[in-house]
């Protein structure tokens, strides 16, 4: 049996689940669509506590991956896939992401803006990832400057990713979104990024001035390539 992509996901499962869906239809593109060629996939859905706008569910957010450590062994997965970037906050607590299988979506999204000449990006995510800079360690190495809305805007967008994994996201949530990306193509951003898994969800691309880029899209696209 071929090793497996472990998902780890409920981050909102929303989102993950989306991911799961991507894998598939890029992978599609690279066969004939027999059933036996698309990947092995195991999927981890956790409910874990969110960390949105605060770390104070962090440590238990690790102990509930922690205690994953034993079946990801077992898989012994070609990748493993973290369907979160806030979650990334806790890669240097949990050994198996640390490992050369572990696949960063920070990382793979930062590399890929630069590949595209993206020089300085809008970046849309939740409070804890713009407080934390979480972004900004990978964007930095990779030459890309990041313009973050300012903090009375971070409650916008905090209310958007929320009502995704609530399932209440409506139109008022894709206008709110996008009249901060266009701030922040005001403040000099070449392209928006949505840095948090749940913002491709709701995000109105139509209406976008300049290159969106998806987080879970570009993610998908390189560990099917992988």
């Amino acid at each position: 049996m071929r090793k497996p992509i472990v998902i780890i996901g409920g981050m909102g499962p929303q989102a993950s689940a989306r991911l799961h869906t991507l894998i598939l239809q890029h992978s599609r593109t690279q066969h004939s669509g027999e059933g036996h060629e698309y990947p092995f996939i195991v999927h981890f859905s956790l409910p874990v506590r969110d960390f949105i706008s605060s770390d104070i569910h962090k440590q238990a957010a690790i102990e509930q991956m922690l205690a994953l450590g034993p079946q990801i062994a077992l898989l012994d997965p070609a990748s493993i896939m973290l369907a979160c970037n806030t979650a990334h906050l806790l890669t240097d607590d949990v050994p198996y992401l640390q490992g050369k299988n572990f696949v960063s979506l920070l990382k793979t999204v930062a590399r890929r803006l630069h590949d595209d000449g993206i020089k300085t990006v809008g970046l849309l995510a939740s409070p804890t990832t713009i407080k934390t800079k979480l972004y900004e360690r990978y964007l930095t190495e990779e030459g890309v400057i990041a313009v973050t809305p300012p903090a009375r805007s971070l409650s916008i967008v905090e209310d958007a990713i929320r009502n995704v994994i609530t399932m209440k996201q409506d139109t008022s949530d894709a206008a709110a979104l996008t009249k901060i990306a266009d701030a922040l193509v005001g403040d000099g951003a070449q392209a928006i990024l949505l840095g948090c898994t749940e913002l491709p969800l709701v995000f109105d691309k139509s209406t976008a001035t300049v290159p969106v880029y998806d987080c879970l899209d570009m993610y998908a696209h390189a560990v099917t390539r992988r």
